[in-house]
């Protein structure tokens, strides 16, 4: 009778384990929930504005993360160096976005996406000089994006503090970009 109860409770254990972790894996992507938030609760003006302080919140987000992983597992100083760099900038860009988002009624995602976990993951893999040059390759490619997607922004946005805040953020990524650039340059030899 005792082995009987034994063996339910862990079957019952097991069950609210594969359950709770099915949930779990079933959880929407914490970007998508920030835009489904701001489309329920936002008009559709303030919504397109929305849009841009969600995307460069997550972007900011994965650029913290990998930074830091980055300033771990980096072999180069110069690496080492913009990782650290990354990690205060975009962390402050994190904290602007935050105040902005916080007047305009804008959710904001709380965590990385799958995609950008996975992105992340596959980093760690690599090691020495090959670590360091795929850590500046998609530093380069997020600096690339969100310049691009600043300078629409700063063109075209209807929301004048956005687009102000657009304006003031692009000179800084763009010397991050610039940065990156050179750093991609100097770890070709290697």
């Amino acid at each position: 009778m005792i082995l009987l109860k034994k063996i339910t409770n862990c079957l019952t254990i097991l069950g609210l384990t594969v359950a709770l972790t099915t949930s779990c894996s079933n959880e929407k992507d914490p970007k998508e929930v920030a835009e489904e938030t701001n489309d329920q609760n936002l008009t559709e003006k303030e919504e397109k504005g929305a849009d841009h302080l969600v995307e460069a919140y997550s972007a900011n987000m994965y650029e913290i993360q990998a930074s830091e992983n980055a300033a771990l597992n980096a072999s180069t100083a110069e690496v080492k160096k913009i990782a650290t760099m990354m990690i205060e900038a975009h962390g402050k860009m994190n904290v602007d976005i935050e105040k902005l988002a916080a007047t305009k009624s804008v959710a904001l995602p709380n965590d990385l996406t799958d995609d950008q976990r996975k992105d992340i993951e596959k980093l760690t893999e690599k090691n020495g000089v090959d670590y360091d040059k795929v850590y500046i390759s998609k530093m380069k490619d997020k600096h690339e994006d969100a310049l691009d997607m600043l300078n629409k922004v700063s063109e075209k946005c209807d929301d004048s503090e956005i687009k102000a805040w657009a304006q003031k953020t692009a000179p800084e990524v763009s010397a991050h970009l610039e940065m990156v650039k050179a750093a991609e340059d100097n770890l070709k030899n290697r």
